[in-house]
């Protein structure tokens, strides 16, 4: 009998080897296939004939489907067609989610086209996807502070309140959102600021007293005569009568207390009330906490006097002090002026006629002073050097520089109305303020 069973591992080898010779030989053939692809697209680009330029291209994508040829047309369209650069480097991206270098190159299509909101999107995308690059942490921290302004001009602006901020316009008052876009026409001549309760106060010009929502509908509204109701916060609100005292109303109109010459907004607990030249402190049952009266008790542009557990209060001699919820002093500093806390971040006070900043435990953070300044919020604060305005970060770095004629605060969501000569501008940080 003949001996096969050396025959089939003979003819295994057989087919093995050409098998072997096949594939390398087909990928010889894809590899000059790729390389002439390529060479061909090189050529073109150097002379700049992007249509054919860019079709050698996709046949070598379509042979194989390299990143790094993303990034060489990416660099192409750079110097070339900034439209079709932001297109490619987008069809990068989602050809190659997790690859850094897609990433890099949005970000540089995106910088050309100053898309300073899309920039910090691609960012946070690479953040939630786990991709890093040193040109993504240097873009991050070189755009942390860059701005832009809305569209649209104000006669005089309140501050916000729930993100809508009241706003003049031709002696009429409406509201615009975080965005700067009009949601209330000018249809008012007094408001008051929205609260968590999803409302504000105003005042028609046919004298009417009522509260409106983020709509601009009436909400809340009652027969009895008032001229004017004050923010509703806890179910609390204050309201102006006819004889021109206030009293304390809960959310559905009833009477609460007080005969007050001018009452506070109820915050936390605490507000603050004047009968003659004299201020008090009172809680929700409208009694009087601590034993004592001062000359003057500052407030915000909402009314409100107690923020972050403190507020400050005048005496006889004009000076002010820090107090607690409990009216004990906090710190043993006195300021010639000061404003209120709008959170845990410190306030401005003025001390030896200059503005500097206090914590809410009573001492300045630092000896840098100002020309004017307004408290911290979202880790910025308005500072005033040399009659301009611009901001400065939880450090006292400038991180925008003076050059406003007037600066209110920023809001959480990093908007904040800046004057330019006569008018009010809506400035957002892109970081802070996306529409998403």
């Amino acid at each position: 009998m003949k001996n096969y069973k050396f025959i089939v591992p003979v003819a295994l080898l057989a087919l093995l080897a050409v098998s072997w010779y096949m594939l390398i030989s087909g990928a010889t053939e894809t590899k000059n296939t790729y390389d002439y692809y390529l060479e061909e697209a090189r050529g073109y680009a150097e002379v700049s004939i992007t249509q054919y330029a860019i079709q050698n291209y996709l046949k070598a994508i379509e042979v194989n489907n390299n990143p790094d040829v993303y990034v060489e047309v990416a660099e192409y369209y750079k110097t070339h067609d900034s439209r079709e650069h932001i297109d490619w480097c987008e069809d990068f991206l989602d050809a190659f989610p997790t690859d850094a270098r897609a990433y890099n190159c949005m970000l540089e299509a995106y910088l050309l086209d100053e898309d300073y909101e899309a920039c910090f999107d691609i960012i946070e995308t690479a953040r939630r996807r786990q991709v890093s690059s040193e040109y993504i942490d240097k873009i991050n921290n070189d755009l942390k502070y860059v701005y832009g302004f809305e569209f649209g001009s104000f006669d005089d602006v309140s501050s916000y309140g729930n993100n809508y901020c009241a706003v003049l316009e031709d002696d009429r008052w409406g509201f615009v959102d975080r965005y700067g876009a009009l949601r209330i026409g000018h249809s008012y001549v007094e408001v008051g600021a929205f609260s968590s309760a999803n409302c504000a106060p105003v005042v028609n010009s046919k004298g009417e007293v009522y509260f409106v929502d983020k709509a601009g509908l009436r909400v809340k509204a009652t027969k009895d005569k008032y001229l004017k109701f004050g923010m509703l916060v806890s179910d609390v609100m204050t309201a102006q009568k006819e004889d021109g005292k206030y009293t304390y109303l809960n959310g559905s109109f009833e009477v609460l207390f007080g005969n007050y010459d001018y009452a506070s907004t109820m915050n936390y607990g605490i507000a603050a009330v004047k009968n003659a030249d004299k201020w008090s402190l009172i809680n929700y049952e409208g009694k009087k906490v601590g034993d004592k009266e001062y000359l003057d008790i500052v407030l915000d542009e909402k009314e409100i006097a107690f923020r972050s557990d403190r507020v400050f209060v005048s005496s006889s001699d004009g000076k002010y002090i820090m107090l607690d919820g409990k009216a004990k002093q906090v710190g043993k500093l006195v300021f010639e002026e000061a404003m209120t806390f709008l959170s845990d971040a410190p306030t401005a006070v003025k001390v030896d006629g200059k503005w500097c900043f206090v914590g809410t435990d009573g001492k300045l953070i630092s000896d840098k002073k100002y020309d004017g300044a307004r408290p911290f919020l979202n880790g910025l604060a308005a500072v005033c050097i040399d009659g301009k305005w611009g901001f400065v970060d939880e450090k006292e770095n400038v991180v925008i520089e003076p050059q406003f004629d007037g600066a209110k605060d920023f809001t959480e969501k990093g908007s904040c109305f800046i004057k330019i000569e006569d008018d009010w501008k809506l400035l957002k940080i892109y970081r802070l303020n996306r529409e998403s």
